[in-house]
């Protein structure tokens, strides 16, 4: 029975746990964070992985899970990594977290007393490579890099694109915190355009910015529009106005659960007439409010999150994507829901709801049938995306992209269904 410790100095948090997720899958290993958290914890956004069972973990996770192909159990008490019953337990440790500096020692005199061998491996950067090192040794046991969607490969791999113009798109988001602090969405379009064979060129314009823009110019540049989630409210102004100038422009646009939020409520203003629709969160003295508090049927506050079931709506878009899919397992994270007195109104002006609640009728996903593509789900599918396995509304929406110009039809790859990451039913 051995516990690993790979220890992994950094600030950033989309680094944090990466080299040691791809370790606990080479070793079979039980991946194990700690419940001291992850690095950057002052920075924005930082721990919004969504584990399964419902708990908020530090955004570096996402690589283990990925690499693993199973769901993290949770984050784990120093004092318990020893008690595990698993054969093989690896710890991502970051020596700059202090509280992690002393979890060493707990964790090494828990292993000796349970009679659990022990072995430490350090992560050091060098320029844009990573060495893994035994500690004590000189040479490297394993030499890592990462890719242009920032996913995590063997030093000297190489992957093979189609000769063409890539494909232009455009992420209303801040850059810096896509990359740096949540990389599931840079991860899960590269999954897609590895699927679809297609070379992806990305760029993004930060919404909170508050200069205004020609949108329908710079829209006109890009072959699709990706409007990610976030729980920063000063994006939400920017967001919209993408999602209009898309609305009168074609654009293909995904949203991802804010993205969702501001598609709706661009569409209330831009089709529904509601000129003064908001977000509650985001404005809570519009009058027409189109995200309000979800809540339970005792009228009580309601956080959603962990992996739950959408059913998804027959004969829609997303259901096409998904194969005929009754339902979809999907990560969620939120607690406001599109009002349902808008239900109607937002259908007469071109929107359709395609995915719903697993019990009740509120909206998880979005789409717009008479537009090539705009499409948003309330959850997180990007956190279900794996190499090989990319979620099929992340790879329909790089297709239609591809196809916008001489507007083929979204339609399964090779006349088959695409497969759905995670479980359907």
């Amino acid at each position: 029975m051995t516990i690993i410790l790979v220890a992994h100095d950094t600030l950033i948090p989309s680094l944090d746990c990466m080299i040691a997720g791809e370790m606990a899958a080479e070793r079979g290993a039980r991946f194990a964070p700690l419940v001291s958290g992850g690095a950057g914890l002052s920075r924005f956004d930082c721990v919004q992985h969504v584990l399964e069972q419902g708990e908020l973990a530090p955004n570096g996770v996402l690589w283990a899970e990925r690499a693993c192909g199973r769901p993290v159990d949770g984050l784990v008490d120093r004092g318990a990594v020893a008690r595990l019953p698993d054969e093989i337990v690896l710890v991502p440790l970051n020596p700059a977290i202090a509280s992690h500096g002393e979890a060493v020692a707990r964790i090494e005199a828990g292993a000796i007393a349970a009679g659990r061998r022990l072995e430490r491996y350090d992560v050091t950067e060098r320029e844009s490579a990573f060495e893994v090192r035994r500690q004590g040794a000189t040479a490297p046991v394993s030499l890592w890099t990462r890719d242009k969607f920032g996913r995590p490969v063997r030093s000297g791999f190489q992957s093979a694109r189609t000769a063409g113009a890539p494909l232009r798109i455009l992420i209303i988001a801040d850059e810096i915190l896509q990359r740096e602090v949540y990389p599931a969405n840079i991860a899960a379009l590269g999954d897609a355009a590895d699927a679809l064979d297609l070379d992806v060129a990305l760029s993004f314009i930060d919404p909170r910015m508050p200069q205004e823009r020609a949108w329908e110019k710079i829209l006109a540049e890009a072959d699709g529009v990706l409007l990610p989630g976030g729980s920063d409210m000063e994006q939400v102004r920017g967001q919209i106005d993408v999602a209009r100038a898309a609305l009168r422009t074609n654009v293909p646009t995904l949203g991802l659960c804010l993205g969702m939020q501001t598609m709706s409520t661009a569409v209330a203003q831009e089709g529904a007439g509601l000129n003064d629709a908001n977000l509650a969160e985001a404005d809570p003295t519009a009058q027409t409010k189109t995200f309000v508090r979800l809540r339970d049927e005792k009228g009580r506050p309601e956080f959603r999150l962990g992996v739950r079931p959408c059913r998804i709506v027959p004969g829609t878009c997303l259901s096409q994507l998904l194969g005929g899919a009754a339902e979809i397992d999907v990560h969620y994270n939120h607690r406001f829901v599109l009002e349902t007195t808008l239900h109607e109104p937002l259908a007469a002006a071109g929107l359709r709801i395609s995915g719903l609640h697993e019990d009740r009728d509120f909206a998880d996903a979005i789409e717009a049938p008479g537009l090539t593509f705009f499409m948003g789900m309330q959850g997180h599918p990007e956190l279900a995306s794996r190499r090989g396995r990319p979620h099929p509304l992340i790879t329909g929406f790089l297709f239609a992209a591809a196809a916008r110009e001489n507007s083929q039809k979204i339609a399964p790859i090779d006349g088959a269904p695409l497969a759905a990451s995670g479980r359907r039913r």
